[in-house]
């Protein structure tokens, strides 16, 4: 129990550090299928105006029904951050609690493909990752439900 709370309130003071230090923009757009795309950017708060335009991490998702059977679901297309220097500090790991909680708004599913792209993670350490936040092998992807 104790060492939960200090988990819990680990991470409330690393993403109000991320809160401060860095915006979240999110846009939506409707793609010409019918897909609904949502992208998450994060970008620094402080920094110049032209270098406020640089995202540092980023993460593509899209509503879809991949399984044609009228199950909608918040697929995860890409999440990445791009500095090294960035990774290892929590901003993927706030992003990806955005992405739940939008999915849990419009309760929905969260889907994706453990993909490691340009992280310090291996396949299997990055399955064990988005396992921490509830994920679940299906199949050859992983969900949340």
């Amino acid at each position: 129990m104790r060492q939960n709370l200090k988990i819990k309130v680990k991470r409330f003071l690393r993403d109000l550090l991320i809160t401060f230090m860095y915006k979240l923009e999110k846009s939506e757009k409707k793609s010409s299928d019918g897909e609904i795309n949502i992208d998450y950017s994060l970008h620094s708060r402080w920094a110049s105006v032209k270098e406020n335009k640089k995202s540092i991490a980023f993460g593509l998702t899209s509503l879809r029904d991949l399984s044609r059977q009228g199950e909608i679901m918040l697929w995860v297309d890409q999440l990445e951050v791009f500095r090294d220097k960035d990774k290892g500090t929590g901003i993927g790991s706030y992003l990806i609690r955005q992405i739940i909680r939008d999915a849990e708004k419009l309760k929905v599913p969260v889907s994706l493909f453990v993909q490691p792209r340009g992280v310090k993670f291996e396949k299997e350490e990055l399955t064990q990752w988005y396992a921490r936040y509830g994920f679940k092998k299906e199949g050859g992807a992983m969900g949340k439900r």
